[in-house]
Order: C-alpha cells, then sequence, then structure tokens
C-alpha cells in the first residue's frame, strides 16, 4: 500500500507543477522560478502552496503534500510520507506506524525506486536523511 500512497504523492505534486508551469508559461521547476513570477505563497485550482528554500507545502482538501525538489527530483522525508497518511481520509484508517512506513520506503530502495539522500548540515553538524525518487516510471 505504500507504494500506491508514494504513487498518489507523485502523481499529485507533478500534477499541481504542471499547473504551475502551464499558469506562468514556464518549462521548469516551480521551486526554480517562484521568486520570479509568482508569490511563494498562493493557491491554484482550488489548492493552497507555500514555497520553502527548495520545496513546498501544497495542501488540497485538507490532505498535506510536503516535498522538496533537487533539479527536477523529488525528495522527501519520512514524516513528509506520514504527513500525506495522517491527513488523508483513506490514508489515515490504516495507522500505520513511523517504524512500518520506514520499513516499506526501505523496500522501495531495494526494487531501486528510492534512493537514500543524505544532507549533512553545516550548522551543529546534524545530518539528515531523506528519500530521492529515482524511477518514477516504477510506480505506474
Amino acid at each position: 500500500m505504500i507504494e500506491k500512497i508514494l504513487t498518489d504523492y507523485i502523481t499529485f505534486i507533478r500534477s499541481f507543477e504542471a499547473l504551475l508551469k502551464d499558469k506562468y508559461k514556464q518549462d521548469i521547476n516551480p521551486c526554480s522560478f517562484s521568486r520570479t513570477f509568482f508569490e511563494r505563497l498562493g493557491s491554484i485550482n482550488g489548492i493552497e502552496y507555500y514555497f520553502h528554500g527548495s520545496g513546498c507545502t501544497a495542501k488540497k482538501d485538507e490532505i498535506i503534500y510536503t516535498y522538496d525538489i533537487s533539479i527536477n527530483e523529488i525528495t522527501f522525508t519520512q514524516w513528509d510520507l506520514t504527513e500525506l497518511i495522517r491527513t488523508h481520509p483513506e490514508y489515515q484508517r490504516l495507522n500505520y506506524s513511523a517504524e512500518f512506513i520506514e520499513y516499506e520506503l526501505y523496500k522501495l530502495i531495494n526494487k531501486e525506486i528510492l534512493d537514500w539522500l543524505i544532507i549533512k548540515g553545516k550548522t551543529f553538524g546534524c545530518v539528515f536523511k531523506c528519500y530521492r525518487v529515482v524511477h518514477e516510471s516504477s510506480l505506474d
């Protein structure tokens, strides 16, 4: 089921990006041009959004989609996917634990759909573990 949730997550993000690209006549990632062509906080087709740093939080029908973009690659944390599950009426009933979600994401790494993205913060020497989608087409 995590694979289906991830597919829905990516499909939503790509559809949202397509809306912004079409509206603003740009063919690049909206995270790249949000400062130039439109407000970083706004709404489009019933989706409220807020761009932050290299990512975005979008909300539609009270469902929260939070993600980052590296070039054109979707990256996310376990928390990002957990928020989607927590706020999605269908998925929240699954009552998945954080450990279960992490294990299922690890299985997708083994299937080479996802990969690790390790970010070493300069401040306080923090290390952040994220996931990056490497094969979107494998989720269809």
